[in-house]
């Protein structure tokens, strides 16, 4: 019951009381007066009920404070007003005018209602907060894998709050650890009023490394018709499962009685089904330009060492000649004049090869004519080396070779060669010959000649061969060569003082 209707009622009891009071009073003391009474009371009664409605105000059903989510403008409604016995709700003016609907904090809005004697104000306190939690997004998945071989990068994340807008940089991540395998991170965030969100990222540690098979004997075989094919199988090792050399799968066949190019495949899949392939090529052949025959003195797949040497560079064709063994990764030595570029050197050096010394001037009429005039020759190009490099060598080869019998004819018949092959060893240095030729320095002018010369004249023990990167044929032949040796078993080493010398026979 609002306070209006309380008023009238107690009006009425009041009138009612007043006038049962003096209807007793007057029913023994004034009886021929009371009707009058009776009149006068109600005229009264009427009076004071007219000015109770004339002043009646509106009763609103206030609350103490409207709250609003920022940037809602929907939830400020007309109270419930009642104004004489009637619900006038609906004529309630609402003034909002300085409430700012998207910005957090305190306002006024007034509710107005005309009555008899002018209009009713009642005023209420707005307030407008955020009461919405931001949003965390996760970049990529938020169940995520990651390589076991490789350090958590994180994916990225964004932080944006309806309010304050981009809060990214206030995320804070920490990191729960599930188990060797597994954890999770957790993305925590919270905005200016304090609305917390929490995001879950759960990262898995994945095995995704293949495992490695390595061949026992070589890779790529070449071999004659008819001849023996050994199986020698394969190895596997995986990172996280060890040996799983008894799980490979090998498949193919090979068939020496007919040429042709074979594979046996070899395949094997770890615990987390990680697969690893690997295949050997075997090529059946009978023609000597592929194999050397087996009258020669090659032997097959013995593990033996070909040292690969190249005599007069650097020169135009010594940088393609580097890329053919840098392709292959195999190492050679080069026996270096003062003539070419020294930038070649230098990735002769860089690249692993060895860098020997050959002649600087390479004219025998001046080298052979004595001693001095030989070591005079030889430092300088030993200078050149070091100037270039850093590294001074002491690998060296007598230009024609220590069993040359051209220096006779400048030594004046004191057989130079003889002395200098032992006074190059007094002062510390290594000198090497050659047990293969190419004969790219005589008669063979191809580098199919070149291929066969050399195929045919490795040995079973270690080969060093002699060949000139100063002729293009000659370089064109290396990388056959070099194929010839891996598919046979052959290993390449750079000549070190420790290496075989191939030495010749002093003739002079």
């Amino acid at each position: 019951m609002g306070i209006n209707n309380i008023i009238y009622l107690a009006e009425v009891i009041v009138l009612i009381l007043f006038v049962i009071i003096c209807v007793v009073i007057f029913e023994k003391k004034h009886k021929k007066g009371l009707l009058k009474f009776l009149g006068l009371s109600v005229f009264f009664a009427v009076i004071i009920f007219d000015i109770t409605y004339m002043l009646e105000r509106p009763e609103m059903e206030l609350q103490n404070s409207i709250i609003l989510d920022v940037g809602n403008k929907s939830n400020i409604q007309r109270p419930k007003t009642m104004y004489h016995f009637k619900d006038v709700t609906d004529a309630v003016d609402i003034d909002t005018s300085k409430v700012q609907y998207n910005k957090i904090g305190d306002y006024e809005a007034y509710f107005t209602l005309d009555t008899i004697i002018g209009k009713y104000v009642k005023n209420v306190n707005v307030k407008i907060i955020d009461r919405k939690e931001p949003e965390i997004i996760l970049e990529k998945e938020e169940n995520y894998s990651q390589s076991y071989k490789t350090e958590y990068i994180e994916p990225g994340f964004k932080a944006i709050d309806n309010y304050d807008g981009d809060i990214t940089k206030n995320v804070k991540i920490s990191k729960e650890q599930i188990d060797e395998e597994s954890f999770r991170l957790i993305y925590e965030v919270e905005d200016s009023s304090f609305n917390k969100t929490i995001k879950i990222r759960n990262v898995k540690i994945v095995d995704d490394i293949a495992p490695v098979i390595t061949l026992n004997g070589n890779e790529n075989m070449t071999i004659i018709v008819n001849s023996k094919y050994e199986e020698k199988g394969a190895n596997a090792q995986d990172e996280k499962d060890g040996n799983l050399t008894n799980k490979i799968v090998s498949s193919g066949k090979v068939d020496t009685s007919k040429e042709g190019t074979y594979t046996i495949e070899y395949k094997v899949k770890d615990k987390s089904g990680n697969e690893a392939v690997k295949v050997r090529t075997i090529k059946i052949v009978k023609n000597i330009e592929t194999v050397p025959s087996p009258n020669e003195k090659s032997t097959v797949g013995n593990g033996k060492i070909i040292y690969l040497t190249f005599d007069d560079g650097p020169s135009i064709y010594t940088s393609k000649l580097l890329d053919i063994l840098k392709k292959y990764n195999v190492k050679a030595t080069f026996f270096v004049t003062g003539s070419g570029s020294d930038s070649l050197i230098k990735r002769e050096y860089d690249e692993g090869h060895t860098v020997g010394l050959h002649t600087n001037s390479h004219v025998y009429s001046k080298i052979y004519t004595s001693i001095d005039s030989y070591f005079e020759d030889l430092y300088a190009v030993q200078a050149r080396v070091e100037r270039i490099t850093g590294y001074k060598s002491y690998i060296m080869r007598f230009p024609g070779g220590s069993s040359n019998t051209v220096s006779a004819n400048y030594d004046g018949g004191t057989k130079i060669m003889s002395a200098l092959t032992k006074e190059v060893e007094n002062r510390g240095f290594t000198y090497f010959d050659w047990n293969v030729s190419s004969g790219d320095a005589g008669s063979t002018t191809s580098s199919d000649g070149v291929y066969r010369n050399v195929v045919r004249g490795l040995g079973a023990s270690s080969s060093v061969v002699l060949q000139h990167d100063i002729k293009s044929f000659s370089v064109n032949a290396v990388e056959r060569i070099i194929q010839y040796g891996l598919n046979n078993g052959y290993t390449f080493k750079p000549l070190t003082s420790s290496s075989y010398t191939a030495h010749h026979r002093v003739n002079n």
